[in-house]
């Protein structure tokens, strides 16, 4: 009768993991998925902040850059790709304005909100994708079920 004792254990031992994996896998998926909207909204206050220095010489290329940021969304892969490149030519032209007498501290501001929420992104995706590499996560085939999360692969714009 011992041998049921051990049994109903092993039982709720495993099974008290396997809850644990699930709540947790999901949770950094989330996470990550909360984690790129803040990013995006970063990403749009800086183009917005780029957009104030409309007429303004010398702004004329990144104004052009940061409308078609803000015009390209990012729901499907191929709009998520041409907003990585329009984001990666506006971190660029903007590293090149930094010398400008134009510059602003909000500028200054928006490009260091945009690289902690990207490196606070990068940092829940990698999080997520480990999870599913999970012993628990292979078994119960949580990868098949949940999206995989994916990397921004955009310049950090602090210099």
């Amino acid at each position: 009768m011992w041998w049921l004792a051990v049994l109903v254990t092993i039982v709720a031992v495993v099974g008290a993991y396997a809850t644990w994996t699930v709540t947790r896998v999901e949770r950094l998926h989330r996470r990550a998925h909360a984690a790129e909207g803040a990013l995006l909204a970063k990403l749009d206050d800086r183009a917005e902040t780029v957009l104030k220095f409309v007429g303004n010489p010398g702004f004329e290329e990144v104004v052009a850059l940061a409308l078609s940021v803000v015009a390209v969304p990012a729901d499907t892969q191929r709009q998520r790709e041409l907003r990585e490149y329009a984001e990666n030519d506006l971190t660029r032209a903007l590293r090149e304005l930094a010398a400008n007498p134009l510059w602003t501290d909000d500028l200054e501001a928006a490009n260091r909100r945009v690289a902690l929420a990207r490196q606070i992104h990068t940092d829940f995706v990698r999080d997520a994708v480990a999870s599913r590499s999970l012993p628990m996560s292979v078994v119960l085939r949580l990868r098949d079920r949940l999206p995989r999360p994916e990397y921004w692969d955009i310049e950090d714009p602090v210099h």
